[in-house]
């Protein structure tokens, strides 16, 4: 079988690194130009928002399955645009993931659905995203509303700040504004594979910002999800939502990330995401036991119910953290198997670190990440 990956980044990476080794798999091929790649993939050199000549290579090189990573090309619509021409892809379309790609989308949905989340406020007028913020509670979360990865909302104290922020959002008139209440809560990342009509948990993860003093920082599985609340969110969240999407004639093929504020037993869905987080994948994928390859297979032709009743995944921790890569000597190998290693577009690594326990994987992760840095000063 030949796959074809669609992406540049970290995800790109990894999954192609992962897929290289299964036994139904021939040969990976990706649109990243990164040199690191070429160890175990072929790179197109096409641009991942060429959808002509994206669909041309697959056709001519017999491809039988495309994984969509880059946010881009989601946008650009290669989702139906493969599907249109009888392609199998795992990616959603453009309207499907319109609830991934803009945050007024996603708030817009969740209030029609009743789906709890934060009190917020849509403005593309700057006079009127000020009058809100001076009379709303603070601390406020801003953000734009279309989804960029790696992108933060930015959390005013004060108007002043808000007013300020608000300023440098609206320098261009097509701009558009989120404004949220900030809750202190915990934070997680919770992911489904779906083919639109069913919906399997395939891992989640959260931020581990005091690891090592680090604000990139993530592990997985996270203690606060228990089987509970993911049979909650699953019930609550993910099904009303690709539902609601389905019934619009373009099902949600793909995967479907909910960000979430929890807090005691109440949740708050912050908002989705069309794929992995960077960070998030390099520390869920290690984790996941069922055949790749094959899940993609299922959910990209429709049929993940009659296949998968759910997905099996290690008993394992797994933490990650990423380092500027001219700080590390690539030259010198880690022997622990356990350490998996991407490379980010940006000429960063990221590092992750399987264990039975948390502790044991943030420790051996530290002392591996100290070694190799020793070794590259």
């Amino acid at each position: 079988m030949r796959i074809l990956i669609v992406g540049s980044d970290a995800n790109a990476y990894s999954i192609a690194k992962s897929l290289k080794n299964n036994e139904h798999v021939d040969i990976v091929f990706v649109t990243s130009c990164s040199g690191k790649i070429e160890e175990f993939a072929e790179n197109t050199n096409i641009s991942e928002t060429n959808n002509a000549e994206l669909l041309d290579f697959v056709i001519a090189n017999d491809i039988a399955l495309t994984i969509v990573t880059s946010i881009s090309a989601i946008s650009n619509n290669i989702g139906e645009f493969f599907n249109d021409a009888r392609r199998l892809i795992l990616a959603p379309s453009s309207d499907a993931a319109h609830i991934a790609l803009f945050k007024s989308s996603a708030k817009k949905t969740m209030y029609r659905l009743k789906i709890p989340t934060m009190k917020f406020g849509i403005f593309e007028r700057e006079n009127q995203a000020i009058d809100y913020v001076s009379a709303a509670r603070r601390p406020l979360a801003i953000k734009t509303d279309v989804h960029i990865p790696g992108e933060f909302p930015v959390f005013a104290e004060s108007f002043t700040k808000a007013k300020n922020i608000l300023e440098k959002l609206f320098i261009s008139p097509e701009n558009k504004v989120v404004i949220e209440d900030y809750l202190d809560a915990k934070e997680v990342s919770m992911y489904f594979l779906t083919d639109g009509y069913t919906a399997l948990p395939i891992g989640n993860c959260a931020s581990n910002d005091l690891l090592f003093s680090y604000p990139d920082s993530v592990i997985s599985p996270d203690n606060y999800v228990s089987d509970e609340l993911e049979s909650k969110i699953m019930k609550e969240v993910v099904y009303p939502v690709i539902d609601d999407i389905s019934t619009k004639g373009q099902p949600y093929c793909g995967i479907l990330g909910v960000d979430i504020f929890l807090s005691g037993d109440n949740y708050n869905v912050i908002e989705f995401n069309p794929f992995f987080k960077q960070m998030h994948l390099q520390t869920i994928l290690p984790l996941i036991k069922s055949d790749l390859c094959d899940l993609f297979l299922s959910a990209a032709s429709g049929s993940l119910s009659d296949e998968y009743q759910y997905i099996k995944m290690y008993n394992y921790s797994a933490v990650s953290e990423i380092k500027p890569q001219n700080k590390i000597d690539e030259n010198e190998q880690c022997d622990d198997e356990n350490l998996h290693i991407a490379y980010t577009s940006s000429s960063k690594i990221i590092f992750t670190q399987t264990a039975r326990t948390l502790t044991r994987a943030k420790q051996e992760l530290k002392e591996n990440i100290e070694y190799l840095t020793k070794i590259g000063e």
